[in-house]
C-alpha cells in the first residue's frame, strides 16, 4: 500500500474546533489578528486555524503559523527518544538532500512531545549532534502539555508517557500547503527518503 496518502479533505473542522475549545489556552487565529499575510484569509480545513506558540532552539518565541507562506513538512518527537525519532531525524535528512531545495522554499519542523523535558538549549545541543541544517530543521517545544497535545491531535500524533519515562508515540509527517492544508503524509520509519513523499514535495514546490 501506498504510505503516502493523497489527502482531498484535510482535518474535519469538527475535530479542529474540538481542539480549539478544549485546551486552555489555545486560540483560534480568527480571533487575534493575523500573524502574516499568508493567513489574511485561511481555508477552512487549514491546520493554521490552531494557534501554536513555540519556542525553538535558538530561544525564539513563534507561532507556527508564521511559517505559512511555503510548503511545510511537520511532525513530533522527543530529545530522550533513542529508537524511532533518531531514524526520522535521519529520513527527513535524506528528504532534504534528495529534494536540494532552495533556501527559504521548504521548511521541516519537528515540535517536542515532552515540554516538561526538552528546552530550547536541548533542542540545540540535539541539532547539533544530529548535524541538523538550520537553513531547513527548525526544533520547537510548546509550552506546555496541553499544547502539546493539541498539536499532536490535529497532527495525527498519538503518544502517551510510560512509567520508565520514554514516551510511546506513533510517528507521522505531514506536507502541509502554503495556507497549512494536509496534502499528503508519510509513516513511513526508514532511514532513507520516503520516494513517495519526495514525489508530492516535488509538486507542492512548483
Amino acid at each position: 500500500m501506498n504510505s503516502v496518502k493523497r489527502l482531498r479533505l484535510a482535518l474535519p473542522g469538527a475535530l479542529l474546533s474540538a481542539v480549539l475549545l478544549l485546551t486552555p489556552g489555545v486560540m483560534p487565529w480568527a480571533q487575534e489578528a493575523p500573524v502574516n499575510a499568508a493567513l489574511a484569509s485561511v481555508p477552512a480545513d487549514s491546520l493554521y486555524g490552531l494557534a501554536m506558540p513555540l519556542t525553538d532552539a535558538q530561544g525564539e518565541h513563534f507561532d507556527w503559523r508564521e511559517m505559512a507562506g511555503k510548503p511545510l513538512l511537520v511532525t513530533m518527537f522527543y530529545g530522550d527518544c533513542a529508537s524511532a525519532c533518531p531514524v526520522l531525524m535521519q529520513s527527513l535528512q535524506r528528504t532534504i538532500a534528495e529534494l536540494q531545495p532552495e533556501e527559504g522554499a521548504l521548511k521541516v519542523l519537528m515540535v517536542s512531545l515532552n515540554p516538561q523535558h526538552d528546552t530550547p538549549a536541548s533542542l540545540a545541543h540535539m541539532s547539533h549532534t544530529h548535524q541538523l541544517d538550520e537553513r531547513f530543521f527548525r526544533l520547537a517545544v510548546a509550552a506546555d502539555e496541553g499544547q502539546t497535545r493539541a498539536m499532536a491531535a490535529v497532527l495525527k500524533i498519538k503518544y502517551r508517557a510510560l512509567d520508565n519515562g520514554e514516551i510511546s508515540h506513533n510517528t507521522r509527517v505531514s506536507l502541509l500547503s502554503a495556507s497549512g492544508q494536509v496534502i499528503a503524509s508519510s509513516t513511513v520509519l526508514k532511514p532513507v527518503a520516503d520516494q513517495a513523499l519526495l514525489s508530492e514535495i516535488r509538486q507542492a514546490l512548483q
